[in-house]
């Protein structure tokens, strides 16, 4: 028996997708930070908006992250991208105690 062969076109509608104002609401709060005019910021203005965004954050501090993700793209004077390390990432864990500095 010759197998059948598949039309071209369109795949007929098995069901009906939610539409896309019915996707779940983010309740993840953004903090942007912008130079001005769009300008990229250097680092020193990217610290004080660091710090002028934890300085807002500050009245919340019955809250907690949950997580905190903050993506950089850096570039050099000619507008370049540039990466400063080989796996493009940190991790940074905000405190440790002098015991867990040593290996204690």
């Amino acid at each position: 028996m010759a197998a059948m062969k598949k039309p071209y076109g369109k795949r007929p509608k098995t069901s009906k997708a939610a539409p896309p104002s019915a996707a779940p609401e983010s309740t993840a709060f953004k903090i942007r930070l912008r130079g001005k005019d769009n300008a990229p910021l250097t680092i020193p203005d990217l610290n004080q908006g660091l710090y002028e965004a934890m300085r807002r954050l500050s009245r919340y501090g019955g809250y907690r992250a949950k997580w905190a993700t903050l993506y950089l793209t850096l570039v050099d004077e000619n507008g370049q991208e540039v990466r400063i390390n080989e796996e493009g990432e940190w991790t940074i864990f905000p405190y440790q105690s002098a015991a867990d500095e040593h290996d204690a």
